[in-house]
């Protein structure tokens, strides 16, 4: 870690201020975890859920009570890990807009309401940006310089100089609303660094006082029980304007520390990032497969999966699977479908073709959903996600319930297999559809996916037969060690229309056959016939 601290403070002499601080809270955390955790570090029987902390709500607890009812009763022990997305009070964007990286919205409940979930938990470390209700911003707005300097904050004459616009079309960013958002600080007229909304003020992490407030509540997440950090928006966390402001060197020596922290704690915490980029940028993160993150998001593998099934063959999918799971016994991938904010589509550029993208979004949007867009290096506007469930995308009036069924347990049930850990956003279990009134109300179109639910949960026989089927899966992959996150993996080429590979070696290898088609298919190695959308494993 000194090596990583030398390098902060090359940045900026002001850092050193912070290293006994940084040692204190280490050492007062491990003097209350005296024995160094014994458990795996990555296990076939981790399986996260991903909910918002007022997912389920009712007339006599808190949200955060209810989803500890769902979990204990509901889920029944399947899942190891919460993440719970951002619980903080907060302006916009459901919750990404945190006011206080401290607090727990009373709404949603208490600290204590977290500590008492029945399994590990995953908090989200949004340190990008801040609300622009902030108390900080809002000190920064009636003329406190220091808090000025927390975010980055220019005057109107040095925003209007050629040199400065000139660099603004160079950052790179998920969005292609205005970079700068205008403000007024006690009569003048001057800008904040926006890049993902005029409500998300990002933070200067060059400061030296922004940087110990991160810190502290990355220790404070610890102390309050979490074992896994998800960091938000990793690329665009350092900002340097005349750069791209994206993968920063910068970026990445922050995102080592944070490793470098957590390899000195007694508690098996694990450092995941949040990168929704091409496959061979997100792979950076992994740094050397010791000093960045444990894990990285594999957001390559959902538009892959849904590629296969919408084509109904495994080229694209196959041919990256050969390529991309090679990690550390300390690195591996966190695998998933749908999430909160739908099907992320930067990871599949470049590994199918274009116009197969296009007909992926033109497809989301005859479901009922609508495409996420971003700007790009060279100016242009790409597809960044696809607003809408996965079950919706997936629907298929022409196919039985149980054919159905069998469609959407199964692929969210197969990136289990694949190395790496699986999540599955919480309306994944249900099959939930495109929820339209939500998107209506409020305009905002990643709302199709984040339906609240009244607890306790009044399922259809359909949703009730999702969440029977995907438990299962669940149960099943914890009892085979083959499947753990770093054990051996090959594919196997049979048939187009079915993703197979091969998990662990020899005498206790497993075999996996995923029939991507509509059809019931006889393959000529399997003594069985494959049912439509049929998982087996051998």
């Amino acid at each position: 870690m000194n090596k990583i601290l030398q390098q902060l403070k090359a940045l900026n002499p002001e850092f050193e201020e912070l290293f006994p601080f940084i040692q204190s809270e280490i050492d007062d955390i491990n003097q209350k975890h005296k024995e160094a955790a014994d458990a795996p570090f990555f296990s076939n029987t981790d399986t996260v859920l991903i909910t918002y902390p007022d997912q389920f709500y009712g007339e006599d607890k808190n949200n955060l009570q209810y989803l500890k009812d769902f979990i204990t009763h509901d889920l029944k022990g399947c899942i190891s890990h919460t993440h719970i997305l951002p619980f903080y009070p907060w302006t916009s964007d459901d919750g990404f807009s945190p006011k206080n990286y401290h607090e727990v919205e009373p709404e949603y409940g208490t600290w204590q309401d977290i500590e008492n979930l029945p399994c590990h938990t995953m908090f989200d470390c949004v340190f990008n940006h801040l609300s622009s209700e902030s108390e900080y911003f809002k000190q920064a707005r009636a003329g406190d310089k220091a808090k000025q300097e927390m975010f980055h904050i220019y005057d109107e004459k040095t925003f209007n100089t050629p040199e400065f616009q000139e660099n603004i079309p160079k950052v790179v960013r998920p969005r292609i609303s205005s970079l700068f958002t205008e403000y007024d600080f006690k009569g003048e007229k001057k800008y904040a660094w926006t890049t993902f909304s005029a409500d998300q003020i990002d933070t200067n992490l060059n400061n030296k006082d922004m940087f110990k407030y991160i810190l502290e509540s990355f220790f404070l997440y610890i102390n309050k029980g979490a074992r896994y950090f998800r960091i938000d928006a990793v690329p665009f966390l350092w900002k340097q304007l005349g750069t791209n402001c994206s993968h920063l060197e910068k970026t990445h020596l922050v995102i080592k520390l944070f490793r470098s922290i957590v390899d000195k704690i007694n508690l098996n915490l694990i450092i995941i990032t949040e990168s929704n980029v091409p496959h061979h940028e997100n792979i950076t993160y992994f740094g050397n497969g010791y000093d960045e993150a444990h894990m990285v998001y594999n957001f390559s593998l959902a538009p892959l999966l849904l590629h296969a099934l919408v084509y109904q063959k495994n080229e694209y999918i196959h041919d990256w699977a050969k390529k991309v799971f090679h990690t550390t016994p300390k690195s591996t991938f966190l695998n998933f479908t749908a999430t909160h904010d739908g099907i992320g589509m930067r990871g599949i550029e470049g590994l199918v073709p274009e116009e197969d993208i296009k007909e992926l979004c033109t497809l989301t949007e005859q479901k009922g959903g609508k495409v996420g867009l971003k700007r790009s290096r060279d100016g242009s506007v790409k597809p960044y996600e696809l607003n809408i469930t996965w079950a919706s995308i997936l629907n298929d009036d022409e196919l039985s319930e149980e054919d159905l069924v069998r469609k959407i347990v199964n692929s969210h049930a197969v990136i289990m297999f694949f190395p790496g850990i699986g999540a599955h956003y919480v309306h994944n279990f249900f099959g939930t559809q495109n929820w339209q009134e939500g998107f209506k109300k409020s305009g905002i179109a990643r709302r199709l996916n984040r339906k609240k639910l009244k607890y306790p949960i009044e399922h259809s026989s359909f949703s009730k037969k999702v969440l029977e089927g995907l438990k299962e899966w669940i149960d099943f992959k914890s009892q085979y060690p083959q499947i753990s996150p770093n054990s051996y993996f090959e594919v196997i080429d049979l048939d187009s229309r079915v993703l197979s590979f091969q998990r662990g070696e020899g005498d206790s290898k497993l075999l996996l056959f995923f029939n991507l088609s509509d059809k019931k298919l006889k393959i000529k190695e399997l003594d069985t016939a494959l049912k439509p959308f049929e998982l087996l494993i051998l």
